[in-house]
């Protein structure tokens, strides 16, 4: 990753800087995300897809099969 600089206005630099990590950790995924979606040349459909191909791969590296899916799903119950 790379780091930017963006202008904001001073409460907002205020509120970043003494907020918990926890917090600067979900402000920094939502403006990545928000950025991406920004800056994107793909269409709606092609970064859904992207996200899901994403997503199935994800699960497939910590072991989430079909099976225990649909396992987890019926426990719900």
């Amino acid at each position: 990753m790379e780091n930017i600089s963006i202008p904001v206005p001073p409460y907002i630099a205020r509120a970043f800087e003494n907020a918990d990590s926890n917090v600067k950790r979900k402000a920094e995924i939502y403006i990545n995300a928000w950025l991406s979606d920004f800056f994107s040349t793909k269409s709606a459909n092609e970064q859904l897809f992207a996200i899901m191909k994403q997503a199935t791969a994800e699960a497939d590296s910590n072991g989430l099969t079909p099976e225990k899916l649909d396992e987890l799903l019926k426990n719900e119950d």
